[in-house]
């Protein structure tokens, strides 16, 4: 399956950082990126596309992507970026989800579902910001359910470092690609009320997924 461009965009900064390439110098070509990554051109076009907005790389037409002339995101304690915030957030998020589907009763549900009514809500704008605060809203309150203090700790974490690091830099959501997440995540809460524990899982996966996708893309066009 091919990774997202979020993902691609992390493992980026992470070769950059490893490597020898200096602020203000130009980073390998997409050819030479697909290749080492193991994923699509266009991928990581989209990767550096966001890295461009999170105002790490510069790319120059007909030249390429350069390094900017400022500290970047160390993926050994740096400043998290939007990438590895959600990437934290789509390791947690499904056990989150399947752990509430288990023990949740009506009043629980009730309460997500008023929570989800207000991601909708934020989703209006089309604000990268607002949607990750409206998304990471959601799994806080599924965390609570839990009782469990080092998992609320967590989500709390993973909101912090995300709205901290860049989302406020991504351009204008698609609407196409929101009504695509939303559905999702409306799909995998008619999964949690009917306690179907496997396929809310899987949905809770597959509208992250989408969150990320529905980030990175541009002007609506699919993820390749």
């Amino acid at each position: 399956m091919q990774r997202a461009a979020y993902q691609v965009a992390e493992e980026i900064l992470k070769l950059v950082s490893n490597s020898a390439v200096r602020p203000g110098e130009r980073l390998p070509g997409e050819r030479a990126l697909a290749e080492r990554l193991g994923c699509s051109r266009n991928t990581v076009r989209e990767a550096l596309a966001a890295l461009s907005a999170r105002g790490l790389v510069e790319i120059r037409m007909r030249s390429g992507a350069y390094l900017c002339r400022q500290n970047h995101p160390s993926p050994d304690g740096g400043r998290t970026g939007p990438g590895e915030a959600l990437d934290a957030l789509v390791t947690l998020g499904p056990a989150l989800v399947e752990r509430v589907c288990r023990v949740a009763g009506v009043s629980e549900h009730e309460h997500v579902e008023r929570i989800t009514a207000r991601l909708g809500r934020a989703l209006v704008d089309r604000s990268p910001l607002d949607a990750w605060r409206g998304l990471t809203a959601f799994y806080s309150a599924l965390a609570e359910i839990t009782g469990n203090s080092l998992l609320c700790a967590a989500m709390g974490s993973i909101a912090r470092s995300g709205a901290a690091g860049g989302f406020e830099n991504l351009p204008e959501l698609a609407p196409a690609a929101l009504q695509q997440f939303f559905a999702e995540h409306v799909e995998m809460l008619q999964a949690m009320r009917r306690h179907d524990v496997a396929l809310a899982s899987r949905c809770a996966a597959g509208s992250l997924d989408a969150f990320g996708r529905m980030l990175w893309q541009k002007n609506g066009g699919e993820r390749n």
